[in-house]
């Protein structure tokens, strides 16, 4: 006889969802831990990467760049300022990327452009009680809805969103800069 799902016993697929609902239950324990861990981690991060950006300016500013150039000429003072302007962008940018806040649905400005225009909201965040905007998404670690929200970075302790999109990239942009300029003066 062929084998039809009609015929299969109960039994099998009771057995599946149980092992899925585990393995649901034991993912939603993990990706918790996770969260937590991010949370309580981040301003170590953020403290990690700006001693990372500082060190390395301090040693290409004092260390490398007197040694290989003649900081007392022309060109030397050019490069030294031009070096110095790429890590003073670096660290500008990455700590409004820090500080700016991403944005949120439950600000009324929001609220009031949506009403404003119109839109009627389809989407409500069930954990924080708010309407969800296009593009908004509710973070995990930073327990709130973030306007655009690109993702949740433990290097600036802070969700990518609508508010610090511009610094986050112009921070990777200038980080991008300064590791070229790093390895070519080195």
């Amino acid at each position: 006889q062929l084998f039809t799902p009609a015929l299969a016993s109960p039994r099998v697929g009771q057995i599946t969802m149980g092992i899925a609902g585990r393995c649901r239950r034991c993912c939603a324990v993990v990706e918790q831990v996770g969260d937590g861990f991010l949370r309580h981690a981040g301003p170590f991060y953020v403290a990690l990467g700006c001693s990372l950006v500082a060190m390395v300016a301090y040693s290409l500013l004092f260390v490398v760049l007197p040694l290989t150039k003649d900081l007392h000429s022309w060109r030397g003072a050019c490069t030294f300022a031009g070096v110095s302007f790429v890590f003073v962008n670096i660290g500008f940018n990455y700590l409004l990327a820090v500080r700016v806040d991403p944005g949120s649905p439950v600000t009324r400005d929001v609220q009031v452009l949506c009403a404003e225009a119109g839109a009627a909201v389809r989407r409500w965040c069930a954990k924080c009680k708010c309407p969800k905007p296009a593009l908004t998404h509710h973070c995990s670690v930073c327990k709130r809805c973030v306007l655009k929200m690109d993702h949740h970075c433990p290097w600036i302790h802070n969700c990518v969103g609508h508010g610090n999109y511009r610094y986050f990239h112009n921070f990777l942009f200038w980080l991008w800069v300064g590791c070229l300029v790093t390895v070519w003066h080195t």
